[in-house]
């Protein structure tokens, strides 16, 4: 969409949209300092996916995320590396290698999870359920676009 055909209400959307990404950067980064922890926005993502999913192929991590598979790759490589992850091959297609939380990987995940919980919960809180719940809606509108 060329900037051109933007409304004025359109730019202002854009302007709060742009503004509430840098909040919840910023608080991102003051609950990283809580936890004491690096496990920085990508990487707490694919620990995340990961562990929604209870295990993943790396190619399924990467289509999830819209990484190539060499970005995925390397990043799979690092967590691996940190031990974070592991790699499990498919009892019944070889071919097939799952990756898997390792336990500090999971206690990592879960104990990021429960503070990132509070800084959503504190961005949302002058919202009413109806509010939160039509917010939501609209979310969804806009990721299956």
């Amino acid at each position: 969409m060329c900037s051109s055909l933007l409304t004025e209400n359109d730019k202002l959307l854009l302007d709060d949209l742009t503004s509430l990404m840098i909040r919840v950067r910023k608080n991102w980064q003051k609950t990283d300092e809580e936890v004491k922890n690096s496990l920085t926005p990508p990487k707490y993502l694919l620990l995340y996916l990961i562990y929604k999913n209870q295990k993943l192929t790396a190619s399924e991590l990467g289509r999830q995320i819209g990484l190539s598979s060499g970005s995925i790759t390397t990043a799979v490589n690092k967590l691996v590396n940190n031990h974070l992850i592991s790699r499990k091959r498919d009892s019944r297609d070889r071919r097939v290698t799952w990756l898997e939380l390792t336990d500090e990987g999971k206690r990592l995940i879960e104990e990021n999870f429960n503070f990132r919980q509070e800084l959503w919960l504190n961005l949302f809180e002058n919202l009413s359920h109806s509010e939160r719940d039509q917010f939501r809606f609209l979310l969804n509108k806009l990721i299956s676009n």
